[in-house]
């Protein structure tokens, strides 16, 4: 079965935004303590250090994208879809049938990923015209200036 990127409640660019900050980190082995994926349901993570998720890796997600905090995470997760299961003490499951994973989804997440790069380049290239044709009509006024002289 072919999987599409989830979209949730919100744009669809801060939505793979979300999935794409949140698949690093759950996939990141370096962070396997705190948070990974679950080895019994290929769709969910888990979260087995709320209190280092919180103050280890919340603070460093860039613009906080998952949420300052951890009830902002949460109901990050609850608005693009993700079911909360209770583990055990200080754990927490979510779960997303179209959040999971595996090499399929590993290549959904990078083409993703590419293609975020691919329009931000393209941003660049548009800003890096506008300065161009900004400085061209400025150098113009500056010459009919003179003239005027």
């Amino acid at each position: 079965m072919v999987r599409k990127l989830p979209t949730g409640s919100s744009s669809s660019s801060s939505s793979s935004s979300f999935y794409l900050h949140l698949y690093q980190i759950v996939d990141d082995p370096s962070s396997d303590q705190i948070i990974s994926w679950s080895k019994i349901n290929t769709n969910s993570f888990v979260v087995w250090d709320l209190k280092r998720l919180r103050n280890d890796i919340l603070p460093k997600s860039s613009s906080s994208v998952l949420g300052r905090n951890l009830p902002e995470f949460i109901a990050k997760l609850r608005n693009h879809g993700f079911k909360t299961l209770v583990k055990g003490p200080g754990e927490l499951e979510f779960s997303h049938d179209d959040f999971a994973s595996g090499p399929l989804m590993k290549k959904m997440m990078a083409k993703a990923l590419s293609d975020k790069i691919e329009r931000f380049d393209a941003q660049i290239k548009i800003l890096k015209c506008r300065l161009k044709a900004k400085e061209a009509t400025l150098k113009v006024e500056n010459l009919f200036q003179n003239l005027r002289i």
